[in-house]
C-alpha cells in the first residue's frame, strides 16, 4: 500500500497513538496504514458507499486488520457512537458538506480531540464553521497530488478570534508559515477568479452586482497577501 501525497500529508496530521474514524473513507488506505504502521491502535472507517464499504474490507482482509478496523455503510459521523472516535478525518468532499457533517453529529464531536479535514472546495465555508464553533485551527498545510493542490487542515478544541476574509480563504496558517506550495495556492485562488470576473465583464449589470464587488475585492486583498509574501522572501 502506498499512501499517496494527499493521503501521506492527511497521515502526518493525526495524532500518534488516539483511535481514529475515517468518514468517507473509499478504499481505507489511510486506516490500514496508519494501524500498520502502529500510529493508530484502531479505526473506524464509514462510508455512504456500499460499494466503497466492500473496497474498504477488501483492504482490510487482506492487511489481516480485520480486528482493528471496523468498516461501517452510513451517512457522515452516524456511523460512530460518543467516544468511540479521538480523532477525526473527514477527507474528499466539499468544505460547506465537511462542515454539514460535522454541524450534525455534536454529540459525537464532544468526545473527538482532533480534526484533519480536507475539502476539496468551499475550504473558507469550513474554516469560518470551525471558528464559529470553538475549534482552533492548530495546523494547516499543503499537498500536490494528481497535478491538483489540496489543503489540509487539523483542528482542536478552542476558540480563536475569526480571521479576516482573506486569510479565511487561503489559510491562516498556511499563510503564517510560510507553507512552500502558499504561492502556487494563491495564484490559482487568483486566476480563478480573474476568470470569473472576466466573464461577468461582458455584462453591465453583471458588473453592477454584489457578487462581481466580492470578486473584484478578494483578488485586491490576494494581491495584497502575495506582495506581503514577496516582501518576506525578500527579506
Amino acid at each position: 500500500m502506498q499512501l499517496d501525497a494527499r493521503l501521506a500529508a492527511i497521515a502526518a496530521l493525526v495524532p500518534h497513538g488516539t483511535t481514529l474514524a475515517d468518514i468517507g473513507a473509499d478504499h481505507a488506505y489511510l486506516a490500514a496504514t496508519l494501524v500498520l504502521h502502529g500510529h493508530a491502535p484502531r479505526a473506524v472507517v464509514g462510508d455512504l458507499s456500499a460499494g466503497a464499504c466492500e473496497a474498504a474490507r477488501r483492504t482490510v482482509g487482506a492487511q489481516r486488520l480485520t480486528q482493528q478496523i471496523d468498516v461501517r455503510q452510513g451517512d457522515g459521523l452516524s456511523v460512530l457512537l460518543p467516544g468511540e472516535a479521538e480523532s477525526i478525518v473527514i477527507a474528499g468532499m466539499g468544505g460547506a458538506l465537511i462542515a454539514e457533517i460535522l454541524a450534525g453529529a455534536q454529540d459525537i464531536l464532544g468526545d473527538v480531540g482532533t480534526l484533519v479535514l480536507q475539502p476539496m472546495n468551499g475550504a473558507e465555508k469550513l474554516r469560518r464553521w470551525l471558528y464559529a464553533h470553538d475549534w482552533t485551527i492548530e495546523r494547516e498545510t499543503l499537498a500536490r497530488a494528481g497535478g491538483h493542490l489540496y489543503e489540509i487542515i487539523r483542528a482542536v478544541h478552542g476558540h480563536t478570534a475569526m480571521p479576516d476574509d482573506v486569510l479565511l480563504h487561503i489559510g491562516a496558517k498556511l499563510f503564517e508559515k510560510r507553507d512552500p506550495l502558499l504561492r502556487e495556492h494563491i495564484e490559482g485562488k487568483m486566476a480563478k477568479l480573474s476568470r470569473a470576473a472576466a466573464g461577468m465583464n461582458a455584462s453591465a449589470a453583471a458588473r453592477q452586482s454584489a457578487e462581481y464587488r466580492d470578486i473584484v475585492s478578494r483578488l485586491a486583498a490576494l494581491r495584497t497577501m502575495l506582495a506581503l509574501l514577496s516582501t518576506t522572501a525578500q527579506e
